[in-house]
């Protein structure tokens, strides 16, 4: 019996070994976080988003709501190296207010900033979409993105840092109770505690996610590859995180996908 507890506990190593690899190395280098700046407070954590390349054009994705606002005297910054810069392009989002509607939008960037984001950031391409897959009930879907709370001083700075919650998909009687189409979104159960993947403790986990919008929900595929004889993972893009619910359910939620590469064919007529 202690052999397989031991046998146990080294294939979860092994596991969570793999899904920080997969956060730092691919997932955490694709995700931004997204800054607000003015005279009183100075630069502040505001929200995520998920750089992609497609078709011939880059692109940043994120939520509708974080880019509402933005504007030339109200500008979104994203960090690179230990500066900031200015989130130039052209945005476009879906219409906040009605029922059932989407939170997602994009903005398609300047390729002067391109050239300067490339060494800093990694721009998912198409094929690492998956989009009009089926709901599994497993602990495969990830949500990825910069919680405003997720800081620390340093000095004379403020370091910030992502998180990533590890979910499972919640039944057909949470979207009806929250008034959510399970066609254009994903609500995944978010419990009080969690497994840390890095300590193997369980840990309560913050209940303020404000600045996750915008951010990734991913599907985790992985594998044993017997000719490598490794586990091997990989992530595919399936929605942008939108907002969080605390009440009969406490879930946190997504747009599928689709909603938004939608829109960039519609309003780009980009081909991928």
């Amino acid at each position: 019996m202690e052999e397989w507890d031991e046998l146990d506990e080294y294939i979860d190593d092994l596991i969570n070994a793999e899904l920080v690899k997969l956060i730092e190395g691919d997932i955490g280098l694709c995700t931004c976080q997204l800054f607000k700046h003015d005279l009183v407070n100075g630069v502040r954590p505001f929200a995520s988003g998920v750089f992609v390349f497609l078709g011939e054009s880059f692109y940043l994705l994120t939520a509708s709501h974080v880019i509402e606002e933005w504007s030339d005297s109200n500008r979104l910054f994203v960090k690179v190296k230990d500066d900031y810069v200015s989130i130039v392009g052209k945005g476009c989002g879906t219409e906040l207010g009605k029922e059932e509607s989407s939170d997602t939008a994009y903005i398609k960037l300047k390729p002067e900033l391109v050239q300067l984001l490339v060494q800093w950031y990694r721009f998912l391409p198409y094929h690492r979409f998956l989009h009009g897959g089926k709901v599994f009930d497993e602990a495969n879907y990830c949500a990825f993105g910069y919680p405003v709370i997720n800081k620390k001083k340093e000095g004379d700075k403020v370091k910030t840092f992502g998180s990533a919650y590890y979910m499972r998909p919640l039944e057909d009687r949470v979207y009806e109770y929250y008034k959510f189409n399970p066609l254009s979104h994903y609500i995944l159960e978010f419990k009080g505690k969690a497994v840390n993947i890095k300590t193997g403790e369980t840990d309560k986990i913050k209940t303020e996610h404000y600045g996750l919008s915008g951010g990734g929900l991913w599907y985790i595929n992985m594998e044993f590859d017997e000719d490598k004889d490794e586990i091997v993972s990989e992530a595919f893009l399936i929605g942008i995180m939108t907002e969080f619910r605390r009440n009969k359910y406490d879930c946190l939620i997504a747009n599928r996908v689709e909603i938004v590469l939608g829109l960039i064919c519609n309003n780009e007529e980009e081909e991928f």
